[in-house]
């Protein structure tokens, strides 16, 4: 019956020696047919968490029938990293004595990140190629702003079938790196030339971000350059970057589509590092819903250049925006505001006569 379902299946004895592994677990563990898959689990699946989180010890010490969808990685067979969720079940005596475990394993794919989230061409094509990449752990050279270059080179790690455990920000040298098992070095800045300066211990991946505008970087090591697409080449794509972002910041923090439009206002005005700082402030002040409110103002300058362009004479606008703003910071004071302003009290009157700008009732000083 275990041969004919389609989820792989491995049934362990009491002592996690492989007794039995159905086709589909064969097959995604790199056997063939006719060769026999037997010795303990952790010498055969040879998981990333054998040693330190192994589910089914979990389930045993923690008295548990089952423990559903553990995120993991095995090795196939030939070397092959297999992102998997794994569903352990312990099988006991009536004295509930240890008599062996069932594993079924569902291949896992892989979260790539906001920018890669959008269907245009150009996500599409930059999404095929950093997959090959990952897979063929190839060094690259990402040229972008360094927000994607950061989200890019964690997407390349996944697609190597690894564990974000092993994705590690290089800080300018390999002796604090614990070197096995091999994963991915990452380094933006003045460390990017460093970490291509000489080999890296053996199986690491490496991925530098370098800012478009920057001077190129060579090494010891060679890399292939990858430039990455701007923000307006992706405009189209750049509403469902926002939201992913968000969720990988704070997940399950819900935006409004006000928030959302303003956002990105703001990665289309002043780029994906602008983004950033915009996202980070407004998670901090936002409880589980991010408004138009929280996304901070000195994050949005486009957006009020976009805003006054929409009016019909937007340097009226400009000004209306300004005197208005100096007047609440003055507590409408006239005099403080119009000292703020360098005009007379008598020009500043004039102008919130041409403007329609009236004082709030119960404000300050006429």
């Amino acid at each position: 019956m275990l041969q004919r379902v389609d989820d792989a299946v491995l049934i362990l004895d009491h002592e996690r020696v492989l007794r039995f592994v159905n086709g589909p677990a064969q097959r995604l563990l790199g056997y063939a047919e006719d060769q026999t898959v037997g010795g303990r689990c952790r010498l055969t699946t040879r998981g990333v968490d054998c040693e330190r989180a192994c589910p089914l010890t979990f389930a045993l010490e923690s008295d548990l029938e089952r423990v559903e969808d553990f995120a993991t990685v095995y090795r196939a067979k030939d070397g092959r990293a297999v992102p998997l969720n794994v569903t352990v079940i312990p099988l006991r005596d009536d004295d509930g004595a240890f008599l062996g475990a069932v594993e079924i394993l569902r291949p896992r794919g892989p979260q790539p990140g906001f920018f890669l989230t959008g269907s245009s061409p150009a996500i599409r094509s930059l999404r095929a190629r950093l997959t090959r990449h990952g897979r063929e752990r190839t060094h690259l050279i990402l040229v972008g702003e360094r927000p994607v270059c950061r989200d890019l080179a964690r997407a390349v790690h996944r697609f190597a079938g690894l564990p974000d455990e092993l994705f590690e920000a290089w800080k300018g040298s390999w002796s604090t790196v614990a070197v096995w098992p091999p994963g991915t070095a990452y380094a933006d800045g003045d460390a990017a030339g460093l970490l291509l300066a000489e080999p890296p211990p053996e199986g690491w991946q490496l991925v530098v971000g370098v800012d478009p505008g920057a001077p190129s970087i060579g090494g010891a090591i060679a890399a292939e350059v990858v430039e990455l697409p701007s923000v307006e080449d992706v405009a189209g794509d750049v509403d469902l970057m926002v939201a992913a972002w968000i969720d990988a910041l704070a997940p399950g923090t819900a935006v409004t589509p006000a928030a959302l439009q303003r956002l990105a206002r703001v990665a289309r005005g002043s780029g994906f590092e602008g983004l950033e700082r915009a996202l980070v402030a407004a998670v901090a002040v936002a409880d589980g819903r991010i408004e138009e409110v929280h996304v901070p103002a000195d994050g949005y300058s486009s957006h009020l250049v976009d805003e006054l362009l929409q009016a019909a004479d937007p340097l009226a606008a400009l000004e209306c925006r300004l005197l208005t703003e100096v007047l609440h910071r003055s507590g409408w004071r006239m005099q403080e505001a119009a000292d703020r302003l360098g005009v007379s009290r008598v020009t500043l009157w004039r102008k919130l006569k041409d403007h329609g700008i009236e004082r709030p009732n119960g404000s300050g000083e006429t």
